[in-house]
């Protein structure tokens, strides 16, 4: 594998997988949208942020481009850190590193879960969620 590759996976793989693979997977399967638990997060925790500092989710609109904003700025540090860890560890290291990834990739749930999850007082800052509940 080269470097390219490696940083590859680590900017793809959860761009795609924190929203766009679960929701077609979940779509298909139960008719709603899914999100997965670890990339969701991190894609929607600045949309998370941004709704808490304005008081409102529904129909924000800086909130809202704040938080599309956000999904595309954090691909910046998963970038630079997947090269620094590719300078930094051996081969095997490497390997570890993307079966890590590749396990968070597999952490996904549908929105009947996200919602439940919610109800009951345990809040994911998720980029799914946050993009279903702003329009």
């Amino acid at each position: 594998m080269t470097e390219h590759q490696f940083r590859t996976y680590f900017v793809l793989g959860p761009l795609l997988f924190s929203s766009i693979v679960p929701s077609l997977i979940f779509g298909m399967a139960f008719s709603q949208w899914g999100s997965n638990v670890v990339w969701g997060s991190v894609f929607g925790l600045g949309w998370c942020l941004a709704a808490f500092e304005s008081g409102t989710v529904v129909h924000d609109t800086l909130s809202t481009t704040i938080g599309l904003v956000w999904g595309w700025f954090v691909l910046l540090p998963l970038y630079f850190a997947s090269g620094s860890l590719w300078r930094r560890v051996s081969e095997k290291g490497r390997r570890r590193a993307i079966s890590g990834l590749l396990v968070s990739l597999l952490i996904a749930v549908p929105a009947k879960t996200i919602m439940a999850w919610d109800q009951h007082g345990f809040h994911l800052p998720d980029y799914s969620l946050h993009l279903a509940t702003s329009y």
